[in-house]
């Protein structure tokens, strides 16, 4: 049932009163064999680990027909954007406390599927990325970036970085070295930041991305995008193999180069990841190794001068001029320009929406 105007204006009053983030950068940590790591954005809460129980394993087989979509009030049509504290949509989360950003433009169609962002490495104080939810909601995605246990050091993880991110994304035990409790996971932060966008923006349908069918809340993962930059990308391959998503798009990552889990078998099909990476980023040849090792389809592809999809390629790189190879891979300063509009938008439109279901 659609939303009222009324309703819509007084969630548009809500938005407007939200705290418009800065975008940040910061440090990254050591991963593999002695490379740098890292796209946090800026600088967060300390670390205090908690434990529990976990959700489990999820589900979400297919491309989600038949399930309809989510049913967005455009009547307003603008760009919302979102920022909370993960501790106000979920009174139990005790760690990584920082800002979450989510988007939904109003002024695209909406393409009835949520892309989950990752941050880099760190503690940072705003989790995700505000330019790049921004472009990704204006090519019609709903978008929201938790924050999440991300500053373990993986060389701490020894031979199974994947274990460590999996008990990030899952809180549940898969590693010793760390100790993560379900509401400072990822899985329940997703769940808990769309129940909470659900009350901010009931325009949005955000709620139409939780499953809560078989017990428990759980992401719709089928309708989701797993997405990250960085150790967010590396997650988000770790993420895809343990869960059907509908794709999985890898920035400035993965890495963990020689590490198990790349040849791990994929609940996802492998040729719905996406790789890209730049050749001014110290750990791009870290990246090839592991678009290799995971069997991304196609061979690693210049985007540089050629026309979009590049082939069919999902093994993508560019040599484009930039400040920053590593952060250049997501919307935002070093990202290149071309004019008025990002260089790599037919890049980002050929990993997220190309063969849209």
């Amino acid at each position: 049932m659609r939303r009222t105007p009324f309703l819509h204006l007084l969630a548009a009053l809500v938005v407007l009163s939200a705290c418009e983030p800065a975008e940040n950068t910061g440090g990254g940590e050591g991963e593999g064999e002695g490379e740098g790591e890292g796209e946090g954005e800026g600088e967060g809460e300390g670390e205090s680990e908690g434990e529990g129980e976990g959700e489990g394993e999820g589900e979400g087989e297919g491309d989600g027909e038949g399930e309809g979509n989510p049913d967005v009030d455009v009547s307003d049509a603008q760009l919302r954007r979102f920022s909370f504290r993960a501790d106000e949509a979920d009174v139990d989360a005790t760690v990584k406390l920082g800002n979450q950003l989510a988007h939904l433009d109003t002024r695209a169609t909406p393409l009835g599927t949520l892309v989950v962002y990752l941050h880099g490495a760190g503690a940072p104080s705003t989790c995700g990325s505000d330019d790049h939810g921004a472009l990704l909601a204006g090519l019609g995605f709903h978008v929201v970036g938790p924050c999440y246990i991300s500053d373990y050091g993986v060389n701490n993880c020894g031979d199974d970085i994947g274990g460590c991110r999996l008990e990030a994304f899952e809180g549940v035990d898969h590693h010793p070295f760390v100790d993560i409790a379900p509401a400072n996971a990822i899985e329940r932060r997703v769940v808990k930041m769309l129940q909470h966008l659900d009350t901010l923006d009931p325009g949005g349908d955000w709620g139409f991305f939780v499953d809560d069918s078989i017990g428990a809340p759980l992401p719709r993962w089928n309708r989701i995008i797993i997405s990250g930059i960085s150790h967010g990308a590396s997650s988000a391959g770790v993420v895809a193999q343990h869960r059907s998503v509908q794709r999985a798009v890898m920035l400035s990552g993965p890495l963990d180069r020689t590490q198990a889990w790349l040849t791990d078998t994929s609940i996802t099909p492998i040729d719905r990841f996406f790789g890209f990476t730049h050749t001014a980023d110290d750990q791009h040849n870290g990246h090839l190794a592991a678009f290799e090792a995971m069997g991304l389809p196609g061979v690693a592809t210049v985007v540089d001068g050629a026309v979009a999809p590049y082939g069919g390629a999902h093994r993508l790189v560019s040599s484009a001029a930039t400040t920053n190879g590593h952060g250049s891979t997501q919307a935002g300063g070093p990202s290149p320009r071309d004019g008025d509009d990002f260089a790599f938008l037919p890049v980002w439109t050929t990993m997220y929406v190309d063969g849209q279901p």
